[in-house]
C-alpha cells in the first residue's frame, strides 16, 4: 500500500448528491479496493497509474482547512465519504475523519455519512449530537465467496451488523444501503434476514455499468463464480430494454420480500449506460 500525506486546498466541496449541500472526502484512494467502485472514474483517481486499492492519499490538513472555510461558509448539511471510505483501517492511525467530526459537531452541523466500515462504531460520541445525522450503511454480499471476489478487504457482514446495532443503541439514524446491486450476485431474501432490528429504511441502488468497471466484473464472475451468471449479467446490460426489464423485476421482487419486513423501501435506478447526474431519481 502506497500511503502519502498530502495537503489540500479545500475541505468542503459542493455536491450534486441531494443528501447534502457540501461533501468532504478525507482521503483519496481507498484501502478496501472494491472491484466495482465508481470512484475509479474520478478525474483525480484516473490520473494515477497504480491499481485501485493500492494507494491512499491522506489529506492531513483537511481539519485545519475546514476550520478556515467555516468562517465564511454555512453548510446546511455535510456529507462524508462520496468518493472514499472515511473509516478505512488507516483512519485509526491518522484520525483525519475524527478531527473533522469534532469540528462539525462543535458547530452542530448535521452530517450524512456513507460507509461500509465497522470502525464507525468507535465514533458514536461524535455522531449522536444532532437528530438529523444519518448513516447510510452499505450492506451486501451475505455470500462470502462473492464478497471475497468483489470486495475482499471490506469488513465482514457480521462486523457491520455489530456496528449498526451500536449506532442504533446510541440513537443514531441508520439507513441500509444495498448497492451497487449487481444482478445475480446477491439474494435479497437471504440478505434481508441479516438486517438488524431497529432498521426502518432500506434502499437498493442498481449497479451502474458505465461507472462500475463492467468488463472486469463480468470477467471475474465468469472465471471465479459462474459462466452462466456472467452471461446473464452481460445480457442484462446489453440493451436499455433488458436493463429496464431487470430493474422492473428487481423492484417487484424487493417489494414482495418486504411484505415480511415493512421497511420504508426505495430504489436508486441509474439511467442505462449513463453517467450519474443531479437528475438521478430516488424512488
Amino acid at each position: 500500500m502506497d500511503i502519502k500525506e498530502i495537503r489540500t486546498q479545500r475541505a468542503l466541496s459542493r455536491t450534486q448528491i441531494k443528501l447534502a449541500d457540501f461533501v468532504i472526502n478525507p482521503y483519496r484512494g481507498c484501502e478496501f479496493g472494491c472491484k466495482y467502485c465508481y470512484s475509479r472514474e474520478n478525474k483525480n483517481v484516473k490520473k494515477r497509474t497504480e491499481p485501485w486499492g493500492s494507494f491512499l492519499d491522506v489529506k492531513i490538513d483537511a481539519p485545519f482547512v475546514l476550520e478556515k472555510e467555516l468562517r465564511f461558509k454555512r453548510p446546511k448539511c455535510i456529507m462524508l465519504g462520496s468518493t472514499t471510505e472515511c473509516f478505512q483501517p488507516r483512519e485509526e492511525e491518522f484520525k483525519v475523519t475524527r478531527a473533522l467530526l469534532e469540528i462539525i459537531k462543535s458547530r452542530n452541523i448535521p452530517v450524512v455519512i456513507l460507509t461500509k466500515s465497522n470502525l464507525i462504531e468507535k465514533y458514536v460520541d461524535l455522531l449522536n449530537y444532532n437528530p438529523n445525522n444519518k448513516i447510510y450503511f452499505t450492506f451486501m454480499f451475505q455470500d462470502k465467496a462473492v464478497k471475497d471476489i468483489l470486495e475482499k478487504d471490506t469488513p465482514e457482514l457480521e462486523k457491520r451488523i455489530k456496528a449498526i446495532k451500536k449506532l442504533i443503541e446510541n440513537k443514531i439514524r441508520v439507513k441500509i444501503h444495498v448497492g451497487p446491486f449487481i444482478p445475480f450476485m446477491e439474494d435479497l431474501r437471504k440478505l434481508f434476514q441479516f438486517i438488524p432490528p431497529g432498521i426502518k429504511e432500506v434502499e437498493i441502488e442498481v449497479y451502474n455499468s458505465k461507472m462500475g468497471n463492467f468488463k472486469e466484473i463480468v470477467s471475474l464472475i465468469k472465471e471465479r463464480i459462474s459462466k452462466e451468471k456472467s452471461a446473464a449479467l452481460a445480457k442484462t446490460y446489453s440493451s436499455g430494454k433488458d436493463y429496464n426489464n431487470f430493474c422492473t423485476f428487481l423492484r417487484k421482487e424487493a417489494q414482495k420480500i418486504n411484505e415480511d419486513y415493512n421497511f420504508k423501501l426505495n430504489f436508486i435506478v441509474p439511467e442505462f449506460d449513463s453517467w450519474y447526474t443531479d437528475k438521478i431519481k430516488y424512488e
